[in-house]
């Protein structure tokens, strides 16, 4: 399996990304990652009072007329009564959804995947760039903040979802693409069984150990550069991944500590904190893995 979680906020001029929809939870917005993600965003689905967070962003900014979510999605008893008139007034989809057995995220999650036909533009004829473009990627935003047990949904949700086949109207099989949630500093996604390959490129890297400018960091190609170049990192060093059945084995490649076939489990080790230590890593796993890793200063949220 194979994972490029930046090239959302890659600025690739006329090789845009995979094609992705973005879903806002009910928590405050990551406000530098969203003005990088809406750009090539195909959808823009707002999780019930996910509506309220967008509305006040966008009313911050004297724009609550013109930017809009696409549609807004859940039981509706989290965004606000103003906000929601606001919407409709403007002729933003709202769809009122009551199922006590699944929450807002779920809902939102499940609007996507019923739509990928409607939101994924005309395919070519070449079958293999037909299998790519096939493929929509989903963007989560919000989650990992505030009440513990909610951000422990979110991952549960996370988990829950991260694989699903979508039949067509052809009655072709197909996976909706990957699943990536972005919190006020990190992108988190659920790795699966066996080898991964993740691409880590521009990670901010640590000086080498016989540097003594505290000012320098090592490019890509390990040579020191000065941090005034912030613009070019898309990640910081800092990973973690988690198993998520009990005690799993994992071999890793391309970190600082690299490992294999190393025991891993919740309340025995457990590698968090490692650093990327090369453009492309690789994480082996007999079961689901959670990573994580540190975005760059450039795209985290400003908490006061």
């Amino acid at each position: 399996m194979e994972w490029d979680p930046t090239q959302f906020f890659r600025d690739e001029g006329d090789n845009p990304p995979t094609p992705f929809a973005l879903l806002i939870l009910n928590h405050p917005i990551n406000e530098k990652a969203y003005d990088v993600l809406q750009k090539h965003a195909l959808i823009t689905v707002c999780a019930d009072g996910g509506a309220n967070h967008i509305y006040d962003m966008m009313k911050a900014r004297g724009r609550e007329s013109l930017d809009h979510p696409n549609v807004i999605i859940g039981d509706l008893d989290s965004i606000r009564p103003s906000v929601r008139t606001h919407y409709e007034s403007h002729g933003v989809n709202i769809i009122y959804h009551r199922d006590d057995y699944s929450t807002d995220f779920t809902k939102a999650l499940r609007y996507i995947r019923a739509n990928v036909d409607d939101i994924l533009p005309p395919t070519t004829t070449n079958h293999q760039q037909q299998a790519e473009e096939d493929n929509l990627t989903i963007l989560i935003l919000g989650g990992l903040g505030g009440r513990v047990d909610q951000a422990f949904s979110q991952i549960h949700h996370l988990y829950s979802n991260s694989t699903h086949t979508h039949t067509t109207s052809n009655s072709t099989e197909r996976k909706t693409g990957h699943l990536y949630l972005i919190s006020e500093e990190s992108i988190t996604f659920i790795l699966h069984p066996g080898k991964n390959i993740i691409r880590t490129p521009r990670a901010r890297r640590a000086a080498p150990p016989l540097s003594t400018d505290t000012n320098t960091a090592s490019n890509d190609n390990g040579e020191e550069e000065k941090d005034g170049k912030e613009e070019r990192y898309l990640l910081e060093e800092n990973v973690g991944m988690i198993p998520l059945h009990g005690m799993e084995r994992i071999t890793t490649k391309g970190f600082q500590w690299d490992v294999e076939d190393w025991e891993t489990v919740m309340g025995g080790q457990l590698s968090t904190s490692n650093h990327i230590r090369a453009e492309e890593v690789e994480v082996q796993a007999g079961g689901p893995v959670l990573m994580t890793l540190e975005l760059a200063g450039r795209f985290k949220r400003v908490l006061f």
